[in-house]
């Protein structure tokens, strides 16, 4: 049985091609012939090409200069991560010939669209019938399965409302990441909505085993990971430094010339992997930063900005019964570290139904 995975495989964040990888990763275990489509729209490009003159535009001939300037001066670290990123995508990931919406082919036997923002149209930038399952090709006898998608929405416009009415009738089985999305969705199809894991936490461990290398040795950090940036995230992660006598570690999400000094712009994703495994405690703003936490059974607290981003966070860990571990953003937490043995058992129950979720229905 050929399977297509159609995700956010191509953009160059850690959580997009690591979650694309657990799920390659799992089905190859289960004997499936695995290929991640290789579509690659402008949206998920652009914001990490090398020279991207949207970023330098400016009718202000003074802030034209300056940001040439950055430009310039982001150049190297910006080849570094470049690099580092397509060298996973092209050796990690099972990928096919680059395709568009119109030449996507058929040869698939299931068609498994997801995980990640993918139900995003802030990200899409409007709708993008492709993560819909809307192919150029007869439905026929073929399975088309949306595993963990989200959107990271709490509400929805009408035009959406019209829009994934019509559009996730295109799927024979449905599944999202989020229980505020399984409940959004509730009244725009009779379709059962099953709730499961991030592919990420959906695999064994032992999968990102093989992504590590050996750094038993490291001094002692407390790892910052934040998408979304406030200064208040730093505060907190030299606040938890102080108590437990540690360093602070600055782990990049996206290339700033005014990132903090030391900063790692440059991480791999296999370097992210093992940032957060060794590190003594995580402060982030990221929902792929607490799910690694969880998996590595590292102590971290979540920072809850209120901009209306939490929701991936809190769904997670209101389900392994970790809502303690968010914070507001104005806290002053007092570190304490964490019993994993309940979370590990409710966690391994949520993976079984997850992972049996997907093969039951391949």
């Amino acid at each position: 049985m050929k399977i297509g995975i159609l995700t956010f495989h191509c953009a160059h964040n850690y959580g997009a091609v690591l979650q694309c990888y657990a799920t390659q990763e799992f089905l190859r275990s289960k004997g499936y012939d695995v290929e991640v489509i290789n579509y690659r729209p402008q949206y998920l490009l652009d914001p990490y090409k090398l020279f991207n003159r949207r970023r330098v535009m400016s009718k202000n001939p003074i802030r034209l200069l300056k940001c040439l300037i950055i430009e310039i001066l982001t150049f190297s670290n910006r080849y570094k991560r470049f690099i580092g990123f397509e060298r996973f995508i092209h050796n990690r990931l099972q990928i096919g010939d680059i395709v568009t919406r119109n030449t996507l082919s058929s040869d698939c036997d299931a068609y498994i669209i997801g995980s990640d923002q993918v139900w995003n149209s802030r990200i899409t930038r409007g709708f993008d019938p492709i993560y819909f399952a809307d192919f150029p090709f007869e439905k026929g006898n073929k399975k088309y399965i949306s595993y963990a998608a989200s959107m990271e929405a709490k509400t929805l416009t009408h035009e959406q409302v019209d829009f994934y009415t019509k559009s996730l009738n295109n799927f024979d089985i449905l599944s999202v990441r989020e229980n505020q999305l399984q409940q959004l969705l509730q009244s725009l199809t009779a379709k059962n909505r099953s709730l499961v894991l991030d592919p990420t936490l959906m695999v064994p461990t032992a999968v990102w085993d093989n992504l590590s290398s050996d750094n038993s040795n490291i001094e002692k950090y407390v790892v910052v990971y934040a998408v979304r940036i406030d200064p208040n995230t730093m505060r907190i992660a030299e606040l938890i430094a102080n108590q437990i006598g540690a360093k602070v570690k600055v782990l990049v999400a996206w290339l700033h010339y005014n990132a903090v000094e030391g900063a790692d712009q440059t991480a791999t994703p296999e370097e992210f992997v093992d940032v957060i495994r060794n590190a003594a405690c995580v402060v982030t703003t990221s929902f792929h930063g607490t799910a690694f936490s969880v998996i590595f059974n590292r102590p971290f607290y979540t920072i809850r900005l209120n901009d209306g981003r939490d929701t991936r966070s809190e769904s997670l860990l209101g389900t392994l019964s970790l809502e303690e571990r968010i914070v507001d953003v104005d806290a002053c937490p007092i570190f304490s570290d964490i019993d994993y043995s309940v979370v590990n058992k409710k966690l391994e129950k949520l993976r079984k139904e997850s992972q049996d979720f997907l093969i039951n229905n391949l």
